[in-house]
C-alpha cells in the first residue's frame, strides 16, 4: 500500500472536529515495517477536549486511528526497544505518511525475526500460528485439518525448521547491512560545518567531518550533495549573501580537493535569509553561521 501522506480529514462542528489519521510505521535505520506499536490521539486542550483514542500498528506497519476531538492535539508513536515519537497536528496541517521510530540493534533484530519467522513453513509467520511448529492451513489458523498425523510430516517440518532458521540468520544479516548502510547517508544528511563570524575558511573540526562525508560518498557512489551556505545578522545583507556563497564555494572545493567529482556536488547559498535559530543572540547568531549538507 503507498501512502503520500497522513491523510488527516477535519469535519467541521460546534465544538470538535472529527480527526482520521493513517499511515505506516518504519524503523528509521533498517526501514523495517513497525506491528504493533501503540499509537495514541489525544487532545492537548483538556478542557472541553473530546475523547481521546488509541490502537496498534497491523501487519506492515499500517495503522489508522480517528476520534472527536477539539485541535490542536498530539499523536503518539511508540514501541518497546524503539522508543516514543510525538507529534503535534493542528488543523490543516500536513505529516508526512512514514513515521519512524529509532529502534535500537538488539530490539530491530528481535523485531525482524518475529515478523519473519516461519518455524513450520506453511505461510504464517509464527506470531500468527496456534501451531508454529506443525505445517498446516491458513484457514484453519496455521494447524493441519483434522486427522492429519505429525509422523507423516516429520520429515517436512526438519527441512521447513532449518531452512526458516537460515532464514532468520539471512535476514538478521541482511538487517545489519541495511542499518549500517541506511547510518551512513543519515549522518551525511545531517550534516553541519559551523564558521566564525565574517568567516568562510574552514575549521580543522569542520575538516574532520568532510573526511567523514567523503568517506560516506565513496561507500555511497550513487549519492550526490547538496551544500547551502547560511550566514547570520551580523552585517548588511549583501555582505551576508556574497559570504554565505563563500562558504558553500569553500566546502565544495575541499570535497573536491579530497577526491569528490564536482558532477557529485551542488551549491546554494541564501545569506541570512534561513536562519536555523533566531538571530536575537549570540549563541543563535553562532549557531546560524554555517553550511548544511544533505542528499540530493
Amino acid at each position: 500500500m503507498n501512502f503520500k501522506y497522513l491523510i488527516i480529514i477535519l469535519i467541521s462542528m460546534t465544538t470538535y472536529s472529527q480527526v482520521s489519521v493513517e499511515g505506516v510505521v518504519k524503523d528509521e535505520k533498517t526501514l523495517t515495517s513497525l506491528e504493533d506499536v501503540r499509537i495514541q490521539l489525544r487532545p492537548i486542550s483538556k478542557k472541553g477536549a473530546g475523547y481521546w483514542t488509541g490502537t496498534m500498528t497491523k501487519k506492515n506497519g499500517i495503522f489508522k486511528v480517528s476520534t472527536s476531538m477539539k485541535l490542536p492535539a498530539n499523536i503518539s508513536f511508540e514501541k518497546e526497544g524503539c522508543g516514543k515519537k510525538t507529534i503535534k497536528l493542528k488543523e490543516g496541517d500536513e505529516v508526512p505518511s512514514e513515521v519512524f521510530l529509532d529502534c535500537s540493534d538488539e530490539a530491530i533484530k528481535a523485531i525482524i525475526i518475529e515478523q519473519t519467522l516461519d518455524t513450520d513453513g506453511d505461510g504464517l509467520v509464527d506470531k500468527e500460528d496456534k501451531c508454529p511448529k506443525e505445517s498446516g492451513l491458513a484457514e484453519n489458523e496455521g494447524c493441519p485439518a483434522e486427522g492429519d498425523s505429525l509422523e507423516d510430516k516429520a520429515e517436512a517440518l526438519a527441512i521447513a525448521a532449518e531452512e526458516a532458521s537460515k532464514a532468520a540468520k539471512d535476514a538478521e544479516v541482511k538487517a545489519e547491512g541495511d542499518k549500517k548502510a541506511q547510518f551512513a547517508l543519515m549522518t551525511s544528511i545531517s550534516s553541519k560545518i559551523y564558521f566564525a563570524l565574517d568567516v568562510y575558511l574552514i575549521s580543522d573540526s569542520g575538516k574532520i567531518k568532510l573526511k567523514e562525508i567523503k568517506a560516506l560518498l565513496d561507500s555511497n557512489p550513487s549519492a550526490k550533495l547538496l551544500i547551502e551556505g547560511h550566514a547570520s545578522s551580523d552585517g548588511d545583507e549583501d555582505f551576508n549573501t556574497a559570504l554565505s556563497n563563500k562558504r558553500a564555494e569553500m566546502v565544495k572545493s575541499v570535497l573536491i580537493e579530497m577526491g569528490v567529482d564536482s558532477l557529485r556536488l551542488s551549491t546554494k547559498s541564501y545569506g541570512e535569509d534561513k536562519p536555523a535559530v533566531d538571530n536575537s543572540t549570540s549563541e543563535g547568531r553562532s549557531n546560524n553561521r554555517r553550511v548544511e549538507i544533505s542528499m540530493q
